[in-house]
């Protein structure tokens, strides 16, 4: 993804060569879109970027995703989206973003789980894991 928007911005702007791609990609503050099928990866990113982790849900089964633990000396956590049409039926699903912001260079995890928070624990039905690694 990265790649994909510095060429396109390498050619707004008409700056030639790689040096100053590289220049301009120190400036720019990525966001990395990440979905159910990024499960268990590693994501690199730079201080200040921003992860958006979407996942599928259906609320009205009570199963809820929540972030289950998070490296706080590195990693942000900021606030959740939830996302569901309005122009589809009672108990139809959608989806729920969460977002973090690098704040650290180190690596560190990010753990969801989507359960009924009243059942306690062993309600959970999915679990969703990612390492950052925070690079300058």
């Amino acid at each position: 993804m990265r790649t994909a928007v510095l060429a396109g911005t390498c050619f707004i702007i008409g700056s030639p060569g790689a040096a100053s791609c590289q220049k301009i990609a120190k400036q720019i503050k990525m966001t990395h879109l990440l979905v159910a099928t990024d499960n268990n990866r590693t994501q690199d990113i730079r201080l200040d970027e921003t992860v958006r982790i979407t996942l599928p849900e259906n609320a009205t089964t009570g199963y809820r995703w929540t972030v289950e633990s998070y490296d706080r000396e590195l990693i942000t956590e900021l606030p959740a989206e939830a996302h569901y049409p309005t122009t589809t039926g009672v108990g139809s699903g959608g989806e729920v973003t969460f977002i973090f912001q690098a704040k650290k260079i180190g690596t560190g995890d990010i753990m969801l789980k989507q359960w009924r928070s009243w059942e306690g624990d062993s309600s959970a039905i999915a679990r969703f894991h990612i390492q950052l690694r925070v690079r300058p």
